[in-house]
């Protein structure tokens, strides 16, 4: 986590993850700054699947399940909206809820997300 000055994620309100490679860690320990009160929407772009090779998933899903439970902690602590959108867009409403449910499970099953965008 070299290079990422984490001082003003305390204040972070509305904020945008667009995750280019499969890793979520650095999304977890952003939030992980910021304070729940503070935080009112989190949009966050899923990585594109065309990055995600069975060996590269075995790796981050643990990471991926961290940031469910992360956000599950800050959705039931306060009013947080979180929006997922599709990776490069395209597909159907059941294909993204489906590739929801792949990284972050709990969210998906528990109908946390307010918006899914395609």
């Amino acid at each position: 986590m070299t290079g990422i000055d984490y001082s003003k994620a305390a204040k972070l309100r509305d904020v945008v993850f667009r995750c280019g490679t499969p890793h979520a860690e650095w999304i977890s320990e952003t939030i992980r700054t910021a304070q729940p009160e503070n935080l009112q929407r989190l949009s966050l772009e899923l990585p594109h699947h065309a990055t995600i090779k069975d060996t590269i998933w075995e790796t981050v899903h643990q990471e991926w399940l961290d940031l469910g439970g992360l956000l599950v902690e800050f959705w039931a602590s306060d009013s947080l909206r979180l929006v997922v959108c599709a990776p490069g867009g395209g597909g159907g409403e059941k294909e993204l809820r489906d590739y929801l449910a792949m990284f972050l499970p709990e969210l998906a099953g528990r109908g946390i997300v307010s918006d899914l965008v395609l």
